[in-house]
């Protein structure tokens, strides 16, 4: 069941529809006018599968094995919650809270329901490119050496603001887009982002409301080095929506005996020759079909994660997808940081936000 069938909404019902493995049973969403004409959107669909509360589908309708939240981020919290009251597995968008705070109740929901399932809809680690960075990471012999610093910058420009739900978000790329890149930043490399010192901002000659952009410098390390710096991953950090002109993403990590970039077809290597001169350098690669299929599954994005939300639905909760809500919420917690920083103009301690509640 899709509650919320907005533009995101929609990429679910396809991605519901394309896997074999699951039926939609139902759509929840408040504008009515909606769902009147939702059973002439979707093949199938019949007038009694469209209700106005997830509590009036399990009332009136079939309660689903799986509920998924596609509405907007200030109602996660709330919604996700109710859910999990319901005892319904569930999927919830990015990002996955509007505050600290409902993050952590999202967590806390989840803990005490341990036979349900969770996750939240951090999908680009199961594009092709992201998941071989991942495996690229993984294996026993890394030929970049010693990962010391990561390049991250996205530049994405979306024109003037169209989507409603942007409106009532003071942060819209950090909210928004940021998430992606951090989830991205901890999957590939097995590193937990531990510090920020962050400005979030908008361009001077831009008349949006609210930030678009953000420069941040991120500290990333396994939780056994926290407190040794000297073993700690650098990351610089931009990303934004007005910068203006051609759209464009650089993502490259920097070890001891050469480099890394993301492509469309997997990692460009840099691999150094010389020790005593570093500029020069062979190129090899690791390609998409070195790393294999993506989770094991034959399917990308969306449909994984309804693959391992299944897995986790036959194990009783026992394999809980990846992106969790106690995992997931260790990449929202760096963008409630990087809005901390920018607003108090200090370093953030990210560890702080999630003590105590991942034990």
């Amino acid at each position: 069941m899709i509650i919320g069938y907005g533009n995101i909404g929609h990429e679910w019902e396809k991605a519901i529809r394309h896997h074999p493995g699951w039926d939609l049973v139902g759509i929840v969403d408040t504008n009515t006018e909606l769902l009147h004409n939702v059973p002439t959107m979707i093949p199938g669909m019949k007038d009694d599968q469209v209700f106005t509360s997830i509590e009036d589908a399990v009332k009136f309708g079939q309660k689903p094995d799986l509920a998924i939240v596609a509405v907007p981020i200030y109602y996660h919290h709330m919604i996700a919650k109710k859910v999990l009251d319901l005892d319904i597995n569930v999927i919830c968008e990015k990002n996955m809270a509007s505050t600290i705070y409902g993050g952590r109740q999202m967590v806390e929901c989840a803990k005490s329901k341990p036979h349900l399932c969770t996750a939240v809809d951090t999908q680009y680690r199961y594009q092709s490119k992201f998941w071989t960075a991942h495996q690229f990471f993984k294996q026993g012999v890394n030929p970049i050496g010693t990962l010391g610093m990561i390049k991250w910058e996205s530049i994405d420009f979306r024109g003037e603001v169209a989507k409603p739900w942007w409106w009532a978000q003071q942060d819209i790329y950090l909210e928004d887009m940021s998430i992606h890149w951090f989830d991205l930043l901890r999957f590939t490399t097995g590193l937990d982002i531990v510090q920020v010192k962050a400005d979030v901002f908008m361009p001077r000659y831009s008349d949006w409301q609210g930030s678009s952009d953000i420069h941040a410098n991120l500290a990333l390390a396994k939780p056994e080095d926290c407190d040794n710096r000297h073993n700690w991953v650098w990351c610089q950090f931009y990303g934004g929506f007005q910068r203006k002109g051609p759209s464009h993403n650089e993502f490259v990590y920097y070890g001891g005996d050469g480099q890394a970039r993301i492509t469309d077809l997997g990692m460009e290597l840099k691999i150094y020759t010389d020790k005593t001169n570093n500029s020069k350098f062979e190129e090899d690669g690791y390609l998409s079909t070195d790393a294999g299929p993506i989770a094991g599954t034959p399917y990308t994005g969306h449909e994984v994660m309804l693959e391992l939300m299944s897995q986790g639905i036959d194990s009783g909760g026992e394999k809980q997808p990846p992106t969790n809500f106690c995992e997931a919420f260790k990449s929202f917690a760096v963008t409630m940081a990087c809005s901390e920083s920018s607003r108090s103009n200090r370093t953030v301690w990210i560890p702080d936000y999630w003590k105590g509640l991942l034990s």
